[in-house]
């Protein structure tokens, strides 16, 4: 049974025992179908049936209003039906967030309907030839001819190409370099199946999804009327980043209810597997591999409900759903690696689910942006933050005789502001900070004065070999550190020793 959290409301409690139940009841169908190889229609349609597709979407609009927790709950269970988990969640992906940020009234109550009945499956395209992490280099084009427009390109890794009625887009719609660089060179669509000159071109027989269609599209001319485009012209890009964060966060959240299921299966065999006369789960290392498959599992859920709370707060947490992508999909591995451990030579083998969790964790840590992509928008996007931002300055303490973080102000300020004192306070941040460079702002604050004449008695410093500078690609000097002869003009080199009391006085030199 799922574990609630408490801020859930009783709505989205009562959707987690329904979902749960219903994959209960339907698992061993779902199974089945996997070794069938065979698409699952049947389940795909009971889940259709159940209202799960309109979980995200507004009541106004069909759905059941659960918004980003419901869509998790819902995600996290019916991954535990292989196939039927995926393209839950992709069909819910292509479009749902989309339309309702950037779709006019008219297409809510198309589209959004559509999605919550369930009734046909969408697929999500950005991934072509040209582009995959590198998103915003795509080549499929849309031009304007009256009130359509010509679609020409191909798409690819699309999941649940073929079976899906429905297909959410971004194509190119200026080739302007300089429109380009702005991220306005893209446009958003929604292209229906049936249309002239749109065919599917491959299934890609992938390291997982084994019942699961993923392929290449095509469009060759392909019409669509311009009501079939989602947002303004040339503003893909922000459709496309709005509906990343809801994207990343669900196809992270798809592999939760694997970890239920893989420490249940550790449980019940290792209580059966008899080795050196004793069962295997009393052996403390297996005990060991089991504590942390289970700490791995609660800590990837309770990160990405927390990141599912603040979607449904209405915040942007792109961080949270990059940390949550990144944390389930790596997690999913490493617990695949140890579930396969503890399982032995059973654990190779496809009769127990675990190597199939295995190979679909790969697909986890490429699919919705690959792991070095979080971890590129994790570091980029938290280097803005004022809370890794804070004014940082080691000062000498004299009266502990060490350099601590210290908001006192420096001994040289107030000092007239030329060669010999700016030599010093570099010279003396050495003895604070021997391995790290100064800024201008730095020297400023030390000191006094004005940027301008700081950087030009800096400039001469360089010339006399004094000082060595960083500069910018654009040569601007940025930072500045004394060199050994500017140490020693600076400063008697007793200046710039230190030793701990214990250290004994025979061992100096």
């Amino acid at each position: 049974m799922i574990e609630p959290f408490f801020w859930w409301t009783d709505e989205q409690k009562e959707v987690a025992k329904k979902v749960s139940q219903f994959v209960e009841d339907n698992f061993e169908e779902a199974e089945e179908y996997f070794w069938n190889s065979k698409f699952p229609w049947p389940l795909v349609r009971k889940v259709a049936d159940e209202g799960y597709f309109g979980v995200g979407v507004p009541r106004e609009y069909g759905g059941m209003g659960l918004g980003a927790t419901g869509s998790c709950i819902v995600a996290e269970q019916l991954g535990r039906l292989y196939a039927v988990g995926h393209v839950f969640t992709v069909s819910m992906l292509a479009g749902t967030e989309q339309i309702l940020r950037f779709g006019t009234e008219k297409q809510k109550e198309k589209w959004l309907h559509k999605i919550a009945k369930g009734n046909e499956l969408g697929a999500l395209c950005i991934t072509e030839p040209f582009a995959g992490s590198d998103a915003a280099n795509i080549f499929t084009t849309a031009e304007k001819d009256g009130d359509e427009w010509v679609i020409n390109g191909k798409k690819r890794f699309i999941t649940g190409a073929g079976v899906s009625d429905r297909y959410f887009i971004y194509a190119k719609t200026n080739e302007d370099p300089s429109i380009r660089k702005q991220y306005g060179h893209l446009t958003s669509f929604m292209v229906e199946k049936g249309r002239p000159g749109f065919t599917l071109e491959k299934i890609n027989p992938l390291i997982g999804f084994d019942n699961v269609p993923n392929g290449y599209i095509d469009f060759e001319n392909v019409r669509i009327p311009d009501e079939n485009r989602i947002g303004t012209v040339g503003k893909g890009w922000n459709v496309m980043m709005a509906g990343l964060n809801f994207e990343r966060l669900i196809g992270a959240t798809v592999f939760g209810g694997l970890f239920e299921d893989i420490v249940s299966l550790l449980f019940y065999y290792t209580k059966r597997r008899v080795q050196f006369n004793r069962a295997t789960i009393q052996f403390p290392g297996i005990q060991n591999e089991i504590a942390d498959i289970i700490t791995k599992a609660k800590l990837a859920r309770l990160f990405s409900y927390h990141c599912a709370k603040l979607l449904d707060d209405g915040k942007e947490p792109m961080i949270e759903a990059s940390i949550a992508k990144m944390v389930n999909t790596e997690f999913v591995r490493e617990v695949g690696i140890k579930a396969i451990q503890v399982l032995g030579g059973d654990g190779l083998t496809r009769f127990l689910p675990v190597e199939r969790i295995l190979r679909e964790s790969k697909i986890g840590e490429i699919a919705a942006g690959t792991t070095e992509v979080q971890k590129m928008i994790i570091y980029r996007f938290s280097s803005m933050l004022p809370m890794y931002n804070k004014h940082i300055r080691l000062r000498w303490n004299d009266e502990v005789n060490a350099p601590i973080i210290s908001k006192r102000e420096s001994k040289f300020k107030g000092l007239d502001v030329n060669e010999e004192n700016i030599l010093k306070v570099i010279a003396h941040d050495y003895k604070v900070n021997p391995g790290i460079y100064m800024t201008i702002d730095d020297i400023k604050e030390d000191i006094g004065g004005s940027r301008s004449t700081i950087g030009k008695i800096l400039e001469s410093l360089e010339k006399q070999k004094l000082v060595v500078s960083h500069r910018d690609r654009s040569g601007k000097m940025v930072l500045v550190k004394a060199t050994y002869l500017g140490l020693k003009k600076a400063f008697p080199k007793e200046y710039y020793q230190w030793f701990p009391e214990w250290y004994d006085d025979s061992d100096k030199f």
